[in-house]
């Protein structure tokens, strides 16, 4: 099954696969609770239109089960660079009252294989990762009419620049306590802030997120 995405920042695509969790272990994962709170305050947490049931209750991304891709086109196309970010963790809550989640990335952990060009996609150039070492998308809302599929309203939020950015993105109930939430589309770097290197980079970059969800155990 795939969805599509139409929004001033996205473009249609093919397959979809998006959020899912389970936070790191030790030390480092408390530090990344504390950069990632479930969102319990007003602002973060919106009525929800019908929702899947599959997503009903209280979620962990599961970080070695998921992906974050994506890959730019330079000369025109003709040249195909992909990357990838290696660490991610998130968390999701939906219920009939409202839904809250985010999914965060550590912008530090790019890989497109290549040292000099990830030292770059790192600079003030592109994320400027020392400065917001985070990529964060926040879901504020959940809706669907098909159980295998949903539409995602939120934000994706790239140093200072927040971006709404609904997503349709394909549901699969793996095992019990267990689901994955897949999204393909396309987003223009520089309506979401990313304006470095213009003449090299292209506009538009093609994600391919699926993320694994595995239900928290009260």
């Amino acid at each position: 099954m795939t969805g599509v995405n139409r929004h001033p920042t996205t473009k249609k695509l093919t397959s979809i696969n998006i959020f899912a969790s389970v936070l790191a272990k030790g030390d480092h994962d408390s530090q990344k609770e504390d950069a990632m709170p479930i969102a319990t305050d007003h602002e973060t947490r919106r009525p929800t239109p019908p929702m899947p049931p599959a997503l009903s209750g209280r979620w962990l991304v599961d970080p070695q089960a998921s992906h974050a891709r994506f890959v730019a086109r330079t000369l025109g196309g003709l040249v195909r660079t992909p990357g990838r970010f290696r660490s991610l963790w998130g968390n999701l809550v939906v219920d009939e009252a409202y839904t809250a989640g985010a999914l965060v990335i550590d912008c530090s952990s790019i890989d497109t294989g290549n040292r000099l060009r990830d030292r770059h996609l790192r600079s003030r150039d592109f994320f400027h990762a020392e400065l917001y070492p985070q990529l964060r998308y926040e879901a504020h809302s959940i809706s669907s009419s098909d159980p295998g599929r949903a539409r995602i309203d939120g934000e994706l939020i790239v140093a200072d620049t927040r971006t709404p950015l609904p997503l349709d993105v394909t549901l699969h109930l793996v095992a019990d306590r267990t689901v994955k939430v897949a999204c393909q589309t396309e987003v223009d770097r520089v309506a979401l802030g990313i304006r470095g290197a213009r003449a090299m980079v292209p506009r538009v970059v093609q994600l391919d997120v699926e993320i694994t969800l595995r239900q928290a155990i009260a």
